[in-house]
């Protein structure tokens, strides 16, 4: 199984999420999706995401300030991990590699953002929420 990160940090206020514009894999390219990557062999996903966060947007954070909300697996394929902070850093972000990122309104996504941001985003920014366990998913492989 490969272990996936994805992030999304958000300004102080709440308004604004930083987001990447996807090249690959193929099924993203054009869409907008949150900072991430693959776990490397050795890291925790708080580690993984501080060091994806870096090379991708130039904004250093500590594995710490992350905090884990969502695991949404597919059995026996892959597991992504779901991670959040607040930070006005998201501010400092930039465009580090081939990919865009892009500092968007978080009540305002545009049409072309991967499908499940429409409720990962607003589930992150729920204050009636304590999340001090990660929601669990599991994929059903043919719904």
């Amino acid at each position: 199984m490969i272990n996936y990160v994805t992030g999304f940090m958000f300004s102080q206020d709440l308004l604004n999420v930083g987001l990447i514009k996807k090249l690959k894999p193929k099924w993203q390219n054009g869409l907008y999706n949150g900072i991430g990557g693959k776990i490397e062999h050795d890291e925790s996903p708080y580690e993984a995401i501080a060091r994806e966060f870096q090379e991708e947007t130039g904004v250093e954070t500590k594995p710490d300030e992350w905090k884990l909300y969502v695991t949404l697996t597919r059995p026996d394929i892959y597991r992504v991990y779901f991670l959040c902070m607040i930070s006005d850093k998201v501010h400092n972000i930039r465009t580090t590699e081939e990919e865009i990122v892009k500092l968007l309104p978080c009540d305002a996504l545009p049409k072309n953002v991967i499908h499940n941001l429409r409720w990962l985003i607003p589930l992150a920014l729920d204050k009636s929420l304590a999340m001090t366990t990660p929601i669990c998913i599991e994929e059903i492989k043919n719904p």
